[in-house]
């Protein structure tokens, strides 16, 4: 590829980025949920797991896959996994179903069930990312990814009889929303034939908002009061990461991958402002602004992938992130701490017959998985992880010879978040994630003219 072509390649994916990443935080600050949990309240929010639809559908292994048509940006050595002039991207759009349990004891309202049940859903888009070579063993990525989101909405309604006797009717609700965003730009080097290492540039974004308000619905004596905590945060880190290949048999290669998330510095602005309002006017009570100093720590994974060529592979990943020296401020009267996160992820893949063009069936890769998650976080002492199974499917769409590894894939993540113990809420979700992987070979000169 020439220098000029390199340029103009670099120029288009900075002309998506700037057009997709304004649109993508709009919605997210001021339409769109990312997430919708009560956990995500805390802390940053919900830390969303990395990895596209393939990936997913295997309980989320990423480190180690290496795969010349699918474009893993999970492990930044990965990228060099490729057909010398081949162009890629990968979008992919996921779709939210949560079902939320809680006992009947946390609420003041009566259930005929004794437990309190709740349903929401969400669509968004998940991530973009694209990638194209620059020789024969150097290549680039840039990408749009979330990192963390937040989400939920609580109404209650106060029931003590001397506050209804003085106050009247007295509504309380809290809300948030937002998240932070990571724009990647990265490369990667094959050294040798087996042997790749890569290098990210990783600038965080995010906004978010939480709000708290007290309404005095039938007394007009007393102000709607309102609280609203906002930020603005902004970060900048960076991840390495390598992956070794070697024959353990005949068309069977081995691949090891691990990968060390460079902890990023955060900063911005952050905001308290507590407004009291009637019907005609608008009071400011308090107003506080603060920087934001926190930092996003350091993560190390590893993971393996064995495969059969064009049949068969499984793999495993574990990532550990220390969390428990990362403070943030607290929820009032909520026992809230961080602590040590830990994943392990199992999956794997089949295709039947890859070049069975009589049955198209044969050609298309199943994949499944399972996956566990200690979170982030611990509400009351108690951990809040996760736990899921996976599974999905991709179909091949290629229609010349130069998009010949394009396909549409689709996942299922089933899983619970959460528990029911110390009157805490469970999660119990269905996600369905789409993707496009496309594929093209780019600067292919003709033989015949």
């Amino acid at each position: 590829m020439s220098r000029k072509q390199i340029i103009s390649v670099s120029l288009a994916l900075a002309f998506v980025l700037s057009v997709f990443l304004p649109v993508r935080l709009s919605a997210q600050a001021d339409v769109a949920f990312d997430a919708f949990s009560p956990y995500s309240m805390y802390g940053i929010g919900n830390l969303e797991p990395l990895g596209n639809q393939n990936s997913m559908a295997m309980g989320g292994i990423s480190i180690g896959v290496r795969d010349n048509s699918i474009l893993n940006w999970v492990n930044p050595a990965a990228v060099t996994a490729r057909e010398s002039r081949s162009f890629m991207l990968d979008f992919g759009v996921t779709q939210k179903n949560i079902f939320y349990t809680a006992d009947a004891a946390t609420s003041i309202e009566d259930t005929d069930s004794g437990k309190l049940r709740s349903v929401n859903n969400m669509f968004n888009i998940h991530h973009i990312v694209a990638s194209v070579p620059i020789g024969k063993r150097v290549a680039l990525k840039a990408g749009l990814m979330p990192y963390a989101a937040t989400g939920y909405s609580f109404v209650s309604r106060e029931y003590a009889d001397n506050v209804l006797l003085e106050m009247g009717d007295v509504n309380y609700s809290k809300a948030g929303k937002g998240g932070i965003y990571q724009v990647v730009l990265g490369a990667g080097w094959k050294i040798i034939d087996n042997l790749s290492i890569g290098l990210d540039g990783i600038y965080y974004l995010g906004n978010t908002i939480h709000q708290s308000t007290t309404n005095f619905a039938t007394n007009s004596h007393y102000r709607k009061i309102t609280r609203t905590w906002s930020s603005v945060s902004r970060g900048i880190g960076g991840k390495a990461g390598v992956q070794y290949t070697l024959n353990v048999a005949k068309d069977m290669p081995l691949t090891l991958g691990a990968t060390y998330l460079i902890g990023g510095a955060m900063g911005g602005d952050f905001s308290d402002v507590v407004m009291a309002t009637t019907t005609n006017t608008q009071d400011t009570i308090s107003t506080v602004n603060t920087p934001i100093d926190y930092k996003i720590p350091g993560e190390i994974g590893a993971g393996f992938t064995l495969r059969k060529i064009d049949k068969w592979m499984v793999g495993f990943d574990y990532t550990m992130q220390d969390w428990s020296k990362t403070t943030f401020t607290n929820a009032p009267g909520v026992d809230v701490s961080t602590r040590l996160t830990q994943s392990f992820r199992l999956g794997g893949e089949i295709t039947p017959g890859k070049y069975d063009f009589r049955h198209y069936s044969r050609r298309m890769t199943y994949r499944a998985g399972l996956y566990h998650t200690q979170g982030y976080i611990a509400v009351g002492g108690v951990p809040i992880n996760s736990t899921g199974l996976t599974f999905g499917i991709s179909f091949p769409i290629s229609l010349t010879a130069d998009t010949r590894l394009t396909s549409l894939a689709f996942s299922v993540d089933i899983g619970q978040t959460g528990t029911l113990a110390s009157n805490l809420v469970k999660e119990n979700y269905v996600k369905i994630n789409v993707g496009l992987n496309l594929f093209d070979t780019w600067f292919h000169k003709s033989l015949y003219k």
